[in-house]
């Protein structure tokens, strides 16, 4: 995971926010599918006990935002589950922010996705075993950095599991993509990931220079084995090849000058230096747009997100056709 700088983080939330209004569908689903006990073999449904805890692991947590708005939307949807945050980030300034902010309302961890399955299965094994509840809220505190405390033995039907992210899927890598992926088969869990870059922005009215600067900057985004805009996709097909029922939706952000000039400013800014440093020689070119965007006060920016909701509660077994699943199991 690539940091983000703590005040753009913050700067981009009311867009962030409004985005996120168009994912509410999706956000009730997942509800859906953490409040009821699904038994695919004899085909009944029952709803889960509202006592049961629910463990949320928010990937690429940064400064906090994105678990503020899934924490509040979740305590909507289901008022009785008590929560248990995990904010996860490989930027350990990031989460310290996101402590002060929380308290110790929140376990923070720094680490990279690789370590996400070792994380849920030691989170998820303290909560069921109603151990972990003291020592969650203690993290960076009562343990030297580095030292991981070791998983209860407990079974995982006990509490469930929610895996979070905004604004996070393109800057991984197909690596990454499986490995969350795997964590969700392993503990039949649910995956909700929004505003992730799908490639189109459309700028009106249009210049000359955007489609070579749009270029540019969409092969910056592939360095390093990142995904850019093709993370969503692949992220949903490594889904539904484990079984696990997948859906998308769109997100976009609506902005427009001189309403949003400052933010337009920082990220216009930011996406032309993207497309420079991948591309040197639209250096004036690059420039040159900038001053030209910044003279149109009417300027309206759309850009599109993809929202990926992954259920895998009750799992198709994609060679044996329609055997499930009951979700707590781990698969082996």
């Amino acid at each position: 995971m690539n940091a983000a700088e703590p005040d753009w983080l913050d700067l981009r939330v009311p867009f962030d926010d409004a985005a996120r209004q168009y994912a509410l569908p999706l956000l009730d689903k997942a509800a859906r599918a953490l409040s009821l006990d699904t038994e695919r073999q004899v085909g009944t449904e029952r709803q889960v006990g509202t006592e049961r805890p629910l463990v949320v692991i928010d990937l690429g947590a940064g400064t906090g935002n994105s678990m503020r708005f899934f924490d509040r939307c979740l305590a909507q949807r289901l008022p009785e589950r008590p929560l248990h945050w995990v904010l996860v980030d490989a930027d350990e300034s990031a989460l310290e922010i996101a402590a002060d902010r929380f308290g110790t309302t929140v376990l923070t961890v720094a680490a990279p996705i690789s370590s996400l399955p070792a994380i849920a299965a030691e989170v998820l094994g303290e909560v069921a075993t109603e151990v972990g509840t003291a020592s969650l809220t203690e993290v960076g505190t009562a343990k030297p950095r580095g030292e991981r405390r070791t998983a209860a033995a407990a079974s995982p039907d006990s509490c469930d599991l929610l895996i979070t992210g905004s604004a996070l899927l393109d800057v991984l890598t197909r690596e990454d993509l499986a490995t969350i992926v795997e964590t969700l088969h392993r503990f039949s869990g649910v995956g909700l990931f929004l505003l992730s870059i799908s490639g189109q922005w459309r700028l009106t009215p249009s210049h000359p220079d955007d489609g070579v600067l749009d270029e540019a900057f969409a092969h910056h985004q592939l360095r390093e084995s990142r995904l850019g805009t093709h993370a969503a996709t692949v992220l949903e097909t490594t889904a539904r090849n484990t079984g696990a029922q997948v859906e998308t939706s769109a997100s976009p952000w609506h902005l427009e000058a001189p309403r949003d000039s400052e933010f337009l400013t920082r990220f216009l800014t930011e996406r032309v230096d993207a497309a420079i440093e991948e591309e040197p020689r639209l250096q004036a070119r690059g420039r040159a747009w900038l001053e030209d965007r910044w003279a149109q006060s009417g300027l309206t920016v759309v850009v599109d997100h993809t929202d990926v909701l992954i259920d895998a509660t009750v799992q198709h077994d994609t060679r044996t056709a329609q055997l499930g699943t009951r979700r707590g199991e781990p698969k082996r």
